[in-house]
This record gives C-alpha cells, structure tokens and sequence, in this order.
C-alpha cells in the first residue's frame, strides 16, 4: 500500500470513526467503541477509494 492510499485510510477513519490513527501502538488505545454507522460509512468509504484508484490504473 502506498503512502497516499494509507494517509486516505487514515483521514477515513479520523473522520468517521473519530480515530487518532490507525497505527498499533500496542496498548489499549489500540482498541475503539464506534458504532455499526460509523463502520458502514467509513468502509463505503474506502471501498470508493478502492474503485477510484483501479480505475487509474
């Protein structure tokens, strides 16, 4: 994965999952309670950004 598609999938969950990041840092904040929605809308999300860059390619 590259650096751009990662920094996306980061803004996606910081926006919708009200994550700080997605980086494990091996502690409990590793571990978040978000609701089904937020979940949906985030992975709706990703799956555009998915489709978006294969049609680049």
């Amino acid at each position: 994965m590259n650096k751009k598609i990662e920094q996306a999938l980061e803004a996606i969950a910081q926006k919708n999952l009200m994550m700080d990041t997605l980086k494990t840092r091996n502690t409990p904040e590793d571990f978040e309670e978000v609701a089904v929605w937020q979940v949906k809308r985030a992975l709706e999300q990703a799956y555009q950004l998915g489709l978006q860059q294969g049609q680049k390619q």
